[in-house]
């Protein structure tokens, strides 16, 4: 959030052909934007014609040459975007505009708007192309089928109209091109190969970087807190202490969960395995790693949170010692730095570098890192509201399987009991609140 004029707003539009990818790269840039504190929206052209027209049009309804149909999905596009622009207008700072958008035309009008509307608005343009067969049809099947065109349709009749409407939009195609003057990203077959054009500024070069990392792999993403500390123990916040008599039992059983879930050599070479620099951490993952016979790699970028001056207190001892500030953590957890410190909006800023690496990776990933870190990056993966950060459930002797999706994250939470090792799944742990937020978002996540 640092380094940038917020007061500039900026629209991202995306250009493509059906089945593209286009809504999942928006999808995951808001959910980026949001979680650095940016208010960002999505606003989707698909949903508005279901709104309007109905989610029983046929391929037939995008056939370019049905002229009532073709007015119908303009004026519902036009009313797409001028609720970005009247979001932008009450404090938005990026407004996504997911659509075709595959004509010069309409892309001339849209940029017209949208400069008419704003003194200096930034408008980047990303074009999803694919010519990957296997990344269409797996597209279609995972996401298309699904929505709401096709709920009175079996999958073979939705994936066939599906293609048919593919090839109604194919008719009038237009990639973009220099002479447009756009600044646009164009991304080829899920990242494969990018192309960048008269991007600049801040926030469009931190975008440039994240769509580079973007990929459609599944992969798990395990994380856990450190066994408990001394300090745990103790109830004092910050210090490098090391493990507790139960936090080594725990690093034990956590490395027979490892070994378990990771059964062959081939699978545990290929692991990202990131932890912090701190003892308790690094004795932990060294336990882990030894039995896996694999190195972890340290990041001081994952140390937990710096309370400064209040380093190896309790709670009660800050309270007595610093009463305002420990009234004004109560009231903002989110904001309160800690004298000489960080807050968690520091922590966001800090460990962005390790979203980014997580994004990149097509193998599993291993975390052991803290508290305060973890629920920095769950929030990521689950789209939390960023006030709810520090407030997020991530207990000791925990583990965290994150397996993210198109456009949900699955979730399993494996409890492990340090003393005999016994261990309780919760599957789904937070799938269910996923999930019934999206259907309260239909209009805007379909």
């Amino acid at each position: 959030m640092q380094g940038c004029n917020r007061s500039q707003k900026i629209a991202i539009c995306t250009v493509g052909l059906p089945a593209r990818g286009k809504t999942y790269i928006s999808r995951k840039l808001n959910r980026y934007f949001n979680w650095l504190g940016y208010k960002s929206r999505v606003f989707i052209n698909g949903n508005y014609r279901r709104e309007i027209c109905g989610t029983e049009c046929n391929s037939l309804f995008f056939d370019p040459h049905n002229e009532e149909a073709q007015k119908a999905r303009s004026d519902c596009a036009k009313m797409a975007l001028q609720d970005l622009i009247q979001f932008l207008k009450n404090g938005g700072d990026v407004g996504i505009l997911d659509g075709t958008n595959i004509t010069k035309e309409r892309r001339n009008q849209i940029e017209n708007e949208l400069k008419s509307s704003f003194n200096g608005i930034q408008t980047l343009w990303i074009e999803s192309i694919c010519n990957d067969s296997k990344v269409i049809q797996n597209n279609i099947r995972l996401t298309k089928i699904n929505n709401p065109d096709y709920c009175n349709m079996n999958s073979e009749q939705a994936t066939i109209d599906f293609l048919n409407r593919i090839k109604m939009y194919e008719q009038i195609y237009e990639t973009i091109t220099d002479d447009e003057n756009l600044s646009y990203i164009k991304t080829m077959n899920v990242g494969a190969d990018i192309i960048v054009h008269q991007v600049f500024g801040f926030l469009l070069s931190k975008i440039v970087s994240f769509i580079m990392n973007l990929h459609t792999y599944p992969r798990p993403i395990y994380l856990s807190r450190h066994g408990e500390s001394q300090y745990n123990v103790d109830d004092r916040v910050g210090g490098d202490s090391d493990l507790s008599q139960l936090g080594e039992m725990y690093a034990d059983k956590l490395a027979d969960f490892f070994f378990q879930e990771f059964p062959t050599k081939e699978i545990k070479n290929e692991i990202i395995f990131l932890t912090s620099t701190m003892r308790r951490a690094v004795h932990t993952s060294d336990v882990v790693a030894q039995k896996l016979e694999i190195q972890p790699l340290q990041l001081k970028t994952l140390d937990e949170i710096n309370v400064g001056i209040c380093d190896g207190m309790t709670y009660t001892e800050i309270a007595q010692k610093f009463p305002n500030d420990f009234q004004e953590r109560k009231i903002n957890k989110l904001g309160y730095r800690y004298p000489r410190g960080e807050s968690y909006l520091d922590l966001i800023s800090r460990i962005e570098p390790v979203i980014f690496e997580i994004e990149r990776s097509r193998q599993p990933v291993m975390i052991i890192a803290h508290q305060a870190i973890l629920r920095c990056l769950y929030a990521y993966f689950h789209q939390n509201e960023i006030p709810e950060v520090p407030t997020l459930d991530i207990p000791l002797h925990c583990v965290i399987k994150l397996t993210p999706a198109a456009y949900f994250c699955d979730e399993k939470r494996v409890l492990i009991n340090p003393q005999t090792g016994e261990i309780s799944v919760k599957e789904e742990y937070v799938q269910e609140f996923v999930r019934s937020k999206s259907k309260q978002k239909s209009f805007i996540d379909l």
